[in-house]
């Protein structure tokens, strides 16, 4: 394999990965992380690709062969599942594992803010081809050490629980499936509540005792327990707050705001409706829970308001 860095004690597991577009070079005892050689004309035709727009890579259109006559049609719509080229290679020393080689491939997603994969076909939809865009945050090229230790570190932590890291990939997942450009509003909404429902399933498979939380207070409960500043939207004082009224109405009644589905946005449509940008605060606040449960719930960053639209620093 191109860009396979060797070590003389053990062999591990390696597989290439993309797409980055920064040149990334990092070796420890229990890891490396290398540019593959033609990294430099891969960013280059990449980010040159028509198919480009406003940072984010969309797949060309499906074509469908037609076997009597020969002709292959474009048809008018993309492929959904596409792929794009590798750019980087990472060895796990001490491990041989498939699965824990992808587990770190997800979290350094997480970190650099941008989807990796080390599959032929890893993007849905459409992906970013620049770092920070998926997250709130932004984690400087020297800590990303850190974040690599970070995620092999809970990964032997959770060796007894394989779901875990599962689960993990699963909310991140769907934290970047949510920011999907021509998403409509309440596709953002369902799917950063499926984020935000996977991150209280992770703690509650932690807590020793049975835990009885309703969809009303679980926001309330994480936020609590990590010390974030609680959201006017998941305040959960008497009764069902008003994200959870919300979920409720779409995942049972199919209704958004007083709308079928896709014709309100968060808040309805009405001229006095609310302003807050509720779907952009939980994108922030799955980002903190999911450093929160990697292990780092000690941050600045973690325990600061979602209620702004800056970029966070944060050091590992």
């Amino acid at each position: 394999m191109s860009g396979k860095p060797q070590h003389s004690l053990i062999s591990g597991i390696s597989a290439e990965f993309g797409y980055y577009p920064i040149r990334w070079n990092l070796e420890t005892e229990n890891f490396s992380i290398l540019t593959l050689p033609d990294h430099e004309e891969t960013v280059s035709l990449t980010t040159e690709d028509a198919n480009v727009i406003d940072g984010w890579l969309y797949p060309p259109s499906q074509k469908r062969l037609d076997f009597v006559s020969g002709i292959v049609r474009s048809m008018p719509y993309s492929s959904r599942v596409f792929g794009l080229p590798k750019t980087h290679a990472l060895t796990l020393y001490r491990s041989k594992n498939q699965d824990d080689l992808d587990f770190v491939v997800w979290c350094l997603s997480l970190f650099t803010g941008m989807r990796l994969t080390t599959t032929e076909a890893g993007f849905l939809d459409a992906t970013p081809v620049k770092p920070h865009k998926l997250v709130d945050f932004v984690l400087h090229r020297r800590t990303l050490i850190e974040a690599v230790h970070l995620a092999l570190d809970f990964l032997e932590q959770e060796r007894d629980a394989p779901r875990t890291p599962k689960r993990i990939a699963a909310v991140i997942h769907a934290l970047f499936l949510a920011q999907y450009p021509q998403s409509l509003p309440f596709e953002r909404f369902q799917y950063l509540y499926m984020a935000l429902d996977g991150c209280f399933k992770l703690l509650e498979v932690k807590e020793k005792t049975n835990l009885r939380v309703p969809h009303a207070r679980r926001i309330q409960w994480m936020c609590e327990k990590f010390d974030i500043p609680l959201p006017e939207w998941a305040e959960s004082k008497a009764g069902a707050s008003p994200l959870s009224t919300a979920r409720n109405d779409a995942i049972h009644e199919a209704i958004f705001f007083d709308e079928p589905l896709g014709f309100s946005i968060y808040g309805g449509n009405k001229p006095d409706g609310n302003p807050t940008n509720v779907t952009l605060q939980m994108k922030a606040l799955v980002c903190r829970l999911l450093v929160a449960i990697l292990g780092r719930a000690d941050t600045t960053y973690v325990k600061s308001p979602v209620n702004t639209r800056m970029l966070h620093s944060l050091e590992l």
